[in-house]
């Protein structure tokens, strides 16, 4: 009687297209009498020796449909039995010394009385057959799998196939297999060409032997053992291990080699075909979890080993490379070392500290060589020119690494902040800023924005960037009052730049400075209006430009005595400007201001385009032909100094305004002046030296006594916000936290914020602690 869960036999394993009269033994066979073991057994040994035979002529011919279903049912009748002639523990015991018998008979010895690559081929055939061997065994045993073993809690039917063939027969010659396929990989390393597919054979064996599961196909509720849990233990103990030693092995040779006798350019492309080679070995027949360990030793060796030795080659290092610009070479030097960790001594780090001594060794003779020079003027363009080609570095071959874009700017900070002589960087680049804003600077259409964000960069890497500031908010003066400013978009696109570099508060002066520029045409259009409204005429066009003292640099409110005509133009608009407010008052600064003069020469009348204090001298010439430099300077109230000047550009330079007598090159307090009416011009139009468009050394001075007034006021001012939010600070934590909140803006000398602080006590802002002289305390 069949147990309640399990069909007919027929029912189960009948196949399609049997003869009737099989149907006829089935159903005999199912109230057969008692299957004794010895008799059932003998006939499931028929069924073993038949596939064994097939197996062992290479399956020339297949297992018998009728002798598979006639062993099933053995199987079946001698488990399903009642006690004591049930023998499903004995078949299972029976069932794992099949295995031991045929193995031991057959296989093992196969396998042994070969040698080299024919005992490889022999092992792994053996495997594969032994595979078919298990599944074929399992089908005939399966009652037991389904039923006995998930009784008893045995290990299941395939699991110990595969068990049994690990005890038997890869024991005893894993170390031979083991060797054949170390001495094939060497072979191959060596350029032999050998048989991939045989050791893609061979290491499957060492992985399924540990992961058995994924060889058979399961079906739902089959029972799984734990001999695959272990997974790749055997792949990693047996054959992993000792390939990663001799992998070590080899290239330590090999790279021995190499290092003493190639440049550095073929060191790297020899060790990169190497990787490239192990990479695509891993995919022909290693487990692909092989690939990060076996990489790892071929770079210890290839490359960690020797990195020191290949960076410094005299003539084809790193160094060498760098020189030579060689972008190909270093771009494959980074995806190389990138592999290794980053250490002082290891990876890309010690790479990186080579490119930055050689960027700051270029960078270092520039400043040299620019020093010899006497015009600075190309030095900014220079400095751009060079942050290009290494920037290009750094995002190319260097691709763009954190660490590269590091070493670029601390290389940068080194050089750009040494002055040129007795000038700063900061200084001179602001005056390359001012020529590429002016009408006529040196620039081409849509390009302007590129050189503005390059501005930018080199701006980054100065320490005195107040400094930069104060002199770019002269010169920007300069532009705007003189109108010399190229374009308002290109002046409030470089003046976004550096907000956003440096915040909001840096840049506040310079766009109010462009907000009056604004306001003033507004202004100009009322005091228009005005005068169109009057019966007031002026005689001639005046424009005047309304400045905002906090936003504009400082400049002397001068005592030129204006000619009437001038001095009309200046009361009208104070009328009418104090007709509109009342709170504010207007301070006249006449050195920046320009006028347009008719010249009557004999030959054609010619338009001067002058300033306001060389109008001054000109007009003069109304009323008396000749007149000394003593009577020039007594009618005007200038200087003798700053009028000396002045009558150089009208009488010495290239425009000849003025005939001077005698004719030297040097101006002395009784020489005279006459206007040259023989004075001409091919252009009807022409704009005389104006002085004030460049920066003198007095501005420059001043200039820099404004920018160390105002550190020390931004030194308190940080002192008082730390102390203020702390109010307890030893000394030296006082000094770092204010040089770290100033260093946007310039790098404070120690002494200097000391000297703050001392004044700061000495004004009963501070004091310090009684009982420790070294801790400060804020006195609110």
């Amino acid at each position: 009687e069949f147990p309640p869960q399990i069909p007919p036999l027929w029912a189960i394993l009948l196949p399609a297209g049997l003869p009737g009269s099989l149907l006829k033994v089935f159903a005999m066979n199912t109230s057969v009498d008692l299957i004794p073991l010895e008799a059932g057994w003998d006939k499931m040994k028929e069924g073993v020796g038949k596939f064994t035979t097939i197996m062992e002529t290479d399956f020339r011919e297949s297992f018998p449909v009728a002798l598979h279903s006639e062993l099933y049912q053995t199987c079946y009748a001698m488990c399903t039995q009642k006690s004591p002639h049930n023998w499903a523990d004995e078949l299972y015991k029976r069932y794992g010394t099949m295995y031991e018998d045929q193995l031991n008979k057959s296989v093992l010895p196969a396998i042994k009385e070969k040698h080299g690559e024919a005992m490889l081929q022999e092992f792994a055939k053996r495997w594969r057959n032994h595979k078919l061997f298990v599944r074929q065994m399992w089908k005939l045993f399966v009652y037991l799998d389904r039923f006995y073993i998930k009784r008893v809690s045995a290990l299941p039917l395939k699991a110990v196939g595969i068990q049994k063939f690990e005890q038997v027969v890869f024991n005893a010659v894993k170390d031979d297999v083991r060797s054949g396929v170390l001495s094939l990989i060497e072979k191959e390393r060596e350029g032999e060409v050998v048989e991939r597919d045989l050791l893609k054979s061979v290491v499957n064996v060492f992985v399924e032997i540990g992961d058995w599961r994924p060889l058979f196909p399961t079906r739902p509720g089959e029972e799984i053992g734990d001999i695959g849990s272990a997974r790749l233990n055997v792949y990693i103990k047996e054959l992993e291990t000792q390939l990663l030693a001799a992998t070590s092995e080899f290239y330590a040779r090999e790279s021995a080699t190499w290092i003493g006798t190639d440049s550095c350019p073929e060191y790297m492309k020899k060790a990169e075909k190497r990787l490239t080679e192990e990479v695509n070995r891993v995919a022909s027949y290693l487990h692909s979890s092989s690939e990060e360990k076996l990489l790892k030793e071929c770079e210890q060796q290839l490359l960690a080993n020797h990195q020191s030795a290949l960076m410094d080659k005299e003539e084809t290092g790193c160094r060498a490379l760098l020189r030579e610009e060689k972008a190909e070479d270093l771009r494959r030097m980074h995806k190389l070392f990138q592999r290794l960790p980053n250490t002082p001594t290891c990876g890309l780090q010690p790479i990186s500290q080579i490119v930055r001594e050689h960027i700051v060794d270029v960078g270092m003779n520039l400043v040299r060589k620019e020093e010899a020079e006497k015009d600075h003027k190309n030095y900014a363009q220079q400095l751009i020119d060079l942050h290009d080609t290494y920037l290009a570095l750094v995002q190319g071959p260097f691709a763009n690494n954190t660490l590269f874009q590091k070493v670029l700017k601390e290389a940068f900070e080194v050089f750009v902040n040494k002055d040129i002589g007795q000038t700063t960087t900061a200084e001179l680049l602001s005056s390359f800023c001012d020529n590429i804003m002016k009408s006529g600077g040196d620039k081409i259409e849509g390009e302007i924005d590129t050189i503005l964000d390059k501005i930018v960069m080199l701006f980054s890497y100065l320490s005195d960037k107040d400094m930069f500031a104060e002199f770019y908010r002269k010169q920007l003066a300069k532009r705007l009052l003189l109108n010399r400013s190229a374009s308002d978009d290109d002046e409030r696109s470089l003046i976004t730049k550096l907000k956003y570099r440096c915040g909001a508060q840096f840049t506040s002066k310079l766009e109010g400075m462009l907000t009056d520029m604004n306001v003033s045409k507004d202004t100009q259009a009322n005091f228009s209006t005005f005068l169109n409204g009057s019966e007031f005429s002026l005689g001639m066009d005046c424009t005047v430009t309304v400045l905002t003292t906090g936003f504009w640099p400082t400049y002397k409110v001068d005592e030129v005595a204006l000619p009437m005509e001038l001095l009309k133009c200046v009361d009208t608009f104070t009328r009418f400007y104090e007709s509109r407010t009342s709170h504010r008052k207007l301070k006249w600064i006449h050195n920046l201001g320009t006028c347009v003069l008719s010249g009557r020469f004999d030959a054609k009348p010619i338009d001067l385009v002058i300033s306001t204090y060389q109008a001054c001298i000109l007009m003069l010439f109304n009323q008396e032909e000749e007149y000394t430099t003593a009577d020039i300077a007594s009618s005007t109230k200038l200087s003798m100094e700053e009028l000396k000047k002045y009558l150089h550009t009208l009488s010495l330079s290239k425009y000849q305004i003025l005939t001077k007598n005698p004719k030297s090159k040097e101006i002395g307090d009784g020489d005279s002046f006459t206007f040259n009416r023989k004075f001409t011009d091919r252009q009807r139009k022409i704009k005389m030296s104006l002085l004030v468009t460049k920066v003198s050394q007095d501005e420059k001075q001043s200039t820099k006594q404004t920018v160390d007034e105002d550190r020390k006021h931004a030194v308190e001012a940080s002192i008082v916000r730390v102390m203020k939010a702390r109010k307890t600070m030893p000394h030296t934590q006082l000094v770092s936290e204010v040089s770290v909140q100033l260093m946007k803006l310039f790098k404070p000398e120690p002494k200097v914020i000391k000297n703050r602080i001392e004044s700061l006590i000495s004004r009963e802002y501070l004091e310090r602690d009684k009982d420790n002289q070294g801790v400060y305390k804020y006195l609110a």
